[in-house]
Parts: C-alpha cells; structure tokens; sequence
C-alpha cells in the first residue's frame, strides 16, 4: 500500500464500489459518513470519472468527517501508455492526492479488495483501526456470524 495521508484512525467500517456509493448519495439509502473508516474500489471508470465522484462526495460533506479512507482496486482506471490520450490524462495517484490528501486523516491506496482475484472482505459496520504508516487495517472486533 501506499500512503497519501499518515496516520492512524479509528472507526467502524463503510463502502464499496466507488460509483455505487456516489449513486447513493440524496437517496434514503445515503449511509451516514461521519467517524467512519471508508474503504472504496471501482473497476473500468477512467481516472477523470473517479475524480468527478470523489468531488461529488467531497461535495456532498461525506468526507470531511470521516476517521480515514482505504482505497482498494481500481481496476482499469488508469491508462496505459499504450493506449489513446495517456500524455493528456492525469493519473489516480494525483487524483487520490488532490481531492483526499488535505482531509486531515489517514489515507492508504492499494489494499487486496476491489474486482481482483486475491480480494479480501471487509464487514461493513465493524469496528476497525487504519494504521497509514504501516499500510493495514485491523478488525477490532467479531462479526456477528463469527
């Protein structure tokens, strides 16, 4: 993992697909952010459409409460220098940098969860630690079903 804002956090935790969450948002089903640990992934949207979303919950006031932020895959979300418009494009890197980077919390990019085949589950509404520094996350406690 790479860290973009370090830091520890505490909180219990919230997401998913990127796109999803943002369609979420006026709905009744809009979860509330606050003293959360967001964790987020999206396959197949370029780099500019995750930062319009990003922006989007930026703008909605989801992220300015949160304990901290795990991104996950991002499959296909960046261009290669093979393909069309890669010297015009900008990277997820400097997007994630520049729309969560000054948030004041711990931001890591890279955990195994997303549309990947080693993909690891994160139980929403579980309380957990997001160590920046040392790129991980610890369940601080038991599912229901454990």
């Amino acid at each position: 993992p790479v860290t973009i804002s370090g830091g520890t956090a505490t909180g219990r935790l919230l997401g998913g697909n990127l796109s999803l969450l943002t369609s979420l948002l006026g709905t009744k089903h809009d979860p509330a952010y606050a003293n959360h640990i967001l964790f987020i992934e999206e396959v197949g949207e370029s780099a500019y459409r995750v930062d319009r979303m990003l922006t989007q919950l930026r703008s909605a006031g989801k992220l300015q409460d949160l304990s901290g932020i795990a991104l996950g895959y991002f499959t296909g979300c960046d261009l290669t220098p093979e393909q069309t418009g890669y010297e015009q494009s900008i990277g997820l890197m400097e997007v994630f940098k520049d729309r969560l980077g000054d948030l004041g919390i711990p931001v890591v990019y890279g955990f195994p969860f997303g549309h990947e085949a080693h993909n690891a589950t994160l139980p929403i509404g579980i309380e957990a630690e997001l160590d920046a520094e040392n790129g991980l996350i610890r369940i601080l406690e038991k599912s229901i079903n454990a």
